[in-house]
């Protein structure tokens, strides 16, 4: 629902009643290798960012 009390003019996503925006995407990595992954990009941009 909108803040109007209107539903929301997004689709939801396929097999699912929410739309992406409100609860009916992914919330990040959840294999072990994606997780890795995520972790050694976050550390080369802590890296650049510090440098």
């Amino acid at each position: 629902m909108t803040r109007k009390g209107r539903p929301n003019r997004l689709k939801p996503e396929p097999g699912r009643s929410r739309c992406k925006f409100h609860g009916g995407r992914s919330t990040g990595p959840r294999t072990p290798e994606g997780r890795a992954k995520i972790a050694k990009a976050q550390r080369h941009r802590g890296a650049a960012y510090r440098a």
